[in-house]
Order: C-alpha cells, then structure tokens, then sequence
C-alpha cells in the first residue's frame, strides 16, 4: 500500500453544487501534493476573485446587483482540503484496454512491485448492436468486472515517472496506482 496526501483548493461559493442560491463550498483547483503549491493556488484564487468583483463593482449601476455582489464579497473564504489517499493496486493503461494489477511490494518510494489480477468482463447486461468487426456494444463503461489474486502470475517491478510523479512505468508500459483494481476492454476497438 502507498498512502499519499493531497492538497484541493476549494470556495465557498453563492450557487453551490447543492443548489442554486444556496453557499456551499466547490473545488478551485486540480489536485496536488505539494502544500506549497496549494497555497500558490489559494493565493491566486482569492487575487482573481477580488479582482473580479473589483471590476464588476465598478462597471455595476444598479444598487440590487451591487448589494449582492458586497454580500459575495463578504462572504466569499478560500481553504485548503487535505486527503489521504491509500493506493492498493496499479492500472496498466495499454492503448483503449485497462488491466488491473495489485501491488505486492513496496521497493522503495519510487519503485514497487505488482502483479497481474485475474479478471472476467461480463457484457450481457448490455445491449449489443450490429455494425464494425464482431458488433458494437452499449455504454461498455458499465460493463461488470470480477477480479482475483493470482499469486502464480509474474511480479515486475514499475518506476515512478521523473516528469510526471502520478505515472509509473515498465519497459514502456504506462501504469497509474488506484484505490481499488480497475480494468477494463473495450469491446467496441
């Protein structure tokens, strides 16, 4: 298991994803696990907020649409959410197919060790039509997936990528860690 902690930089905004007219607090900003960048967002956050309402404030002749935007203004807060994330599996992401992968071991912060899953994709739930090679299928995303250890399967070792730390790599295989296993095909390639 790697566990890692993530920085989102979220405001408290006026029509929230609870509703229209209603406060509640939206993410600002993609993840990150640097603290210190997630303080730079924040920064900016709040310094393009201000700037709007500034400018909106000095365009605005109505008195009902200055009233709301002083209310914004006033109750607008910036704040930085932290997340422990605890990755137990790795994703291999081969062209349009997904397969699920489990970490055995953990060599050091930059290198570990997974092994391929077991796994049995179930279609027939979902509508099937005729057209490209063999048939096109429906909302594939929605296809059922069952997965199993198999602790006969060849273990490799994955590396963190330099330029980009939420992407491992193999002999030119591209792996992501997850929370849980997930594969996938695509039945419609």
């Amino acid at each position: 298991m790697i566990t890692k902690t993530y920085f989102t930089v979220e405001q408290k905004t006026f029509n929230s994803p609870k509703g229209m007219g209603v406060w509640g607090w939206s993410k600002r900003s993609k993840e990150t696990t640097d603290r210190a960048e997630a303080q730079r967002l924040l920064a900016e956050a709040a310094e393009y907020q201000a700037n709007w309402i500034a400018q909106q404030l000095s365009e605005s002749t109505d008195q009902a649409n200055i009233d709301h935007l002083l209310k914004i203004q006033k109750n607008t807060e910036f704040r930085i959410v932290e997340e422990e994330k605890t990755f137990t599996h790795a994703s291999y992401y081969g062209y349009s197919d997904v397969h699920a992968y489990e970490i055995v071991k953990i060599v050091s912060d930059k290198t570990i060790e997974v092994r391929k899953m077991d796994t049995e994709h179930d279609i027939s739930h979902l509508k099937q039509y005729a057209g490209g090679f063999f048939g096109h299928v429906a909302d594939q995303r929605n296809q059922k997936v069952t997965y199993a250890s198999n602790p006969n399967a060849e273990v490799i070792r994955i590396r963190r990528k330099k330029n980009n730390p939420e992407e491992w790599g193999h002999a030119g295989l591209r792996f992501g860690l997850t929370q849980e296993p997930y594969a996938f095909y695509d039945y419609n390639f």
